[in-house]
């Protein structure tokens, strides 16, 4: 429920400036979606403004120098390419939010062939793209594990490959565990970070797909009570 400003009863000058809230109707879900398009825009338009910070500081280089494995470069590619998916996901749910859309045509002809199965196919097309793009998002995160078990693994390489533990060469042992732990940090770091932007978006897209699964049900409904009617 929206709100906004409105006169006090029996107020009608600038003493009245104070007023009270009084409630809205709410958004349709077609504003719902273009609103959701234009979030994740702004929000894209953040995350490469971050990005090319990141470049401007040469963190961008020290994440590539210190992660010689390109598991955290992967991860960061891989979580762009699903939130490039969730932008043109957003634009195509705002466009079949609008009235006479191609999925509402189509869940009305599902209707007419198998009403008992034209929800379900309704429902595989708001949210049956979003199963892969969650799989990629828990892919993110399990990348950034196996990151970390890389980064032990090298680590654990470099002290079986130590013959003797004389002072010179613990220091150079020690330099050469700074790759592991790097790998093992940058990696667990990126894959976290990736996972929770993309679970935020996806978590937005799928209630998104809940309200036109339901405004595209409603509308079935309300159409096929009218028909009814006609009929009688």
């Amino acid at each position: 429920m929206r709100w906004m400003r409105g006169p006090r009863p029996g107020g009608s000058g600038p003493g009245d400036a104070a007023a009270r809230w009084v409630p809205r109707a709410d958004f349709t879900v077609q504003q719902r979606a273009q609103r959701l398009f234009w979030q994740w825009a702004v929000h894209a338009g953040v995350v490469l403004f971050i990005a090319w910070w990141l470049q401007a500081r040469g963190l961008w280089r020290a994440l590539v120098e210190g992660d010689p494995s390109g598991i955290s470069v992967g991860i960061a590619l891989l979580a762009a390419l699903v939130t490039l998916w969730c932008g043109l996901r957003a634009r195509t749910l705002a466009h079949e939010a609008s009235p006479g859309s191609t999925w509402r045509r189509l869940h009305a002809a599902d209707r007419a062939r198998n009403a008992s199965l034209a929800p379900q196919l309704l429902a595989d097309r708001t949210h049956g793209p979003h199963e892969t793009a969650w799989w990629f998002c828990g892919a993110t995160l399990k990348l950034g594990l196996l990151g970390t078990v890389v980064g032990f693994i090298v680590m654990a390489s470099q002290i079986g490959q130590s013959g003797s533990f004389e002072l010179d060469q613990i220091q150079t042992l020690l330099k050469q565990m700074t790759t592991g732990m790097a790998i093992a940090l940058y990696t667990t770091l990126v894959g976290l970070i990736g996972n929770l932007w993309l679970g935020l978006q996806l978590m937005l897209l799928d209630r998104l797909g809940d309200r036109l699964a339901a405004d595209i049900l409603a509308d079935g409904l309300e159409g096929g009570a009218a028909t009814a009617a006609a009929q009688r």
